[in-house]
C-alpha cells in the first residue's frame, strides 16, 4: 500500500521537495475538522475516541489501513486532577480536628492531633505524587475507562534491516476548564504555590499542635492550633483552589484543545503526508512511527502505557522521539527538560537544536516550564529513552489568553507555527534524528 501511494504522489519522482503553506494549511484543516464533528475529548470518554477515530482514518488513508493500529489500554482518568478535591477534603478535616480537639468530647485530644497530623500529611503526599510527580498514587481509588493511541508506522523497506526508530508525537485528548485562568488570569500563578503552602502549613501546626499535646505543654499545643492567621492564607484559599481547581465534565467537556493538543496532531499527520509523497526524506534502515497519545491530560497516562508496552523494543532500536505540544507561537521553545525537572537526552537537544538552524526557524532551547506540568516526552525521559517536547507557547500570555480554557479553538491558531514545526521536524527526521 505504501509503495502504491508514493508511486502516485511523489512529484517528481526524485525531489526531495520542501514543507509549505500547503502542509501548514493540512493540518490546521484536520483541527477544525475534528473540533467541529467532535469537540472537547476529556481522556477516557466517547469523545476522546472519536477524535482518536478521525486520526487513525486520517493516517490510514497515507500510510494504509494495515500500518494503523489502535492500541487500547486502561486507566482512571479522574484520579490525576481528582487529588485535589480529594486532598482538599482531607485538609479540611484536619483543620476541624485541630482546631476542636480539645473541645471534642470523649476523645483524648492527643488522638485528634494525632489524626489531623495523619491527615495533613496524607493530603500533602496526594497532592505532590499525583498531581505533581504524576505518579499513581490513588488512581486504585477511582473508576477504571479505557483509552487508546493510534500508532501509524512507515517501515522500512522490507529488504532492509530496521536499525533506527524515529517517534513523532502528541497527544488527542483534550483538559478540563481550569476554573482559575479566566477568573484570576495572571494571578492563576499563586494557586499551586497556594496550595503546596497551605498544605505544609497544615502539617507543620499539626506537628506542633501534637508534641505539645503529647509532653502536656499548653502554650506548645496552643501555638500549632490553628488561628485565623493561617486559616486566612493559606490555608483556607489552599482548600478553594484545589476543591475548584477545574469544571466542565460532561459530554467530553468544555474545552476544544485545538491548540492543547490538535495542533500537534495535526502537525505529525502532516508530517506523515509530506514524507510519503516525498520519500527521499526518510533515512535508509529507519523506521518512523506516528503516534497520537490519548491520556495525557489525565497525567501522561497514554505515553505511559506505550512506554511500559515497548520498553525493550524502543532501547534495542535506539529510539528517537520528538513530541509536539501547544503549537500556537512561532518560536519553538526546544525543552531540555520536562516534567519535575526530569532531564532530557543532550544529544536530542543538540540534534533538534541542529536540525532548527537548518531550517531557519526561530526557536529558543530552555527548560520546560516551572509548574506548567509535564509532556508525553517525560515518560521516555524518564526511563532513559532519547525524546523531548518542542513548545511553541508565549508564556505567560498565551496561557492565560487560551490554555485549558474554552477559548482553545481552532480560531486562535495560525500557519506560521504550524509551518516552522514541520520544517523543524522535517530536518530531523532527514538527519536520522542525528
Amino acid at each position: 500500500m505504501i509503495n502504491n501511494i508514493v508511486a502516485n504522489d511523489v512529484d517528481d519522482g526524485s525531489a526531495k521537495g520542501n514543507i509549505t503553506l500547503d502542509d501548514a494549511a493540512y493540518a490546521l484543516g484536520i483541527v477544525s475538522n475534528i473540533c467541529t464533528k467532535v469537540g472537547p475529548g476529556l481522556p477516557g470518554t466517547l469523545q476522546e475516541r472519536k477524535r482518536a477515530a478521525i486520526i487513525e482514518k486520517e493516517l490510514a488513508s497515507i500510510l494504509g489501513s494495515e500500518n494503523v493500529t489502535a492500541e487500547e489500554y486502561t486507566l482512571a482518568p479522574d484520579a490525576f486532577l481528582g487529588s485535589l478535591p480529594v486532598s482538599a477534603i482531607g485538609i479540611i478535616i484536619s483543620v476541624l480536628l485541630n482546631i476542636y480537639s480539645v473541645r471534642l468530647f470523649s476523645v483524648p485530644s492527643w488522638i485528634a492531633s494525632l489524626g489531623a497530623l495523619m491527615l495533613s500529611i496524607l493530603s500533602l503526599i496526594t497532592f505532590f505524587l499525583e498531581y505533581i510527580k504524576y505518579n499513581e498514587f490513588i488512581d486504585p481509588l477511582f473508576k477504571k475507562k479505557q483509552s487508546v493511541n493510534i500508532i501509524g508506522t512507515l517501515p522500512v523497506d522490507g529488504t532492509k534491516k530496521r536499525t533506527r526508530l524515529l517517534i513523532v508525537s502528541g497527544h488527542h485528548d483534550s483538559a478540563l476548564e481550569n476554573t482559575w485562568f479566566s477568573i484570576l488570569r495572571y494571578g492563576f500563578y499563586i494557586t499551586i504555590p497556594t496550595i503546596f503552602f497551605g498544605y505544609l502549613a497544615m502539617v507543620v501546626a499539626c506537628s506542633i499542635q501534637l508534641a505539645g499535646t503529647l509532653l502536656n505543654n499548653i502554650r506548645l499545643a496552643q501555638a500549632g492550633t490553628v488561628g485565623w492567621f493561617i486559616l486566612l492564607y493559606p490555608v483556607i484559599p489552599s482548600i478553594i483552589f484545589a476543591l475548584f481547581f477545574n469544571r466542565g465534565r460532561k459530554n467530553g467537556g468544555t474545552v476544544p484543545g485545538a491548540a492543547d493538543n490538535l495542533s500537534a496532531c495535526s502537525v505529525v499527520i502532516a508530517l506523515c503526508r509530506f514524507l510519503i509523497r516525498h520519500p527521499l526524506n526518510i533515512p535508509p534502515n529507519t523506521e518512523i512511527r506516528f503516534i497520537s497519545f490519548g491520556g495525557e491530560e489525565a497525567g501522561l497516562r497514554g505515553s505511559r502505557r506505550y512506554v511500559e508496552k515497548h520498553i525493550e523494543e524502543l532501547k534495542n532500536l535506539d529510539a528517537r522521539v520528538l513530541n509536539f505540544e501547544t503549537i500556537a507561537y512561532s518560536e519553538i521553545g526546544i525543552c531540555t527538560s520536562d516534567l519535575n525537572n526530569i532531564k532530557n537526552s543532550p544529544e536530542m537537544v543538540r540534534s533538534v537544536e541542529s536540525a532548527a538552524l537548518r531550517a531557519g526557524v526561530p526557536f529558543k532551547v530552555k527548560s520546560y516550564p516551572t509548574g506548567g506540568g509535564g509532556s508525553d516526552a517525560a515518560a521516555f525521559s524518564k526511563v532513559g529513552l532519547k525524546a523531548l517536547t518542542l513548545l511553541p507557547l508565549k508564556i505567560p500570555q498565551q496561557i492565560v489568553e487560551f490554555y485549558h480554557q474554552k477559548s482553545d479553538t481552532p480560531d486562535i491558531l495560525k500557519t506560521e507555527p504550524l509551518l516552522n514545526v514541520l520544517k523543524l521536524a522535517l530536518e530531523w527526521v532527514r538527519n536520522g534524528g542525528e
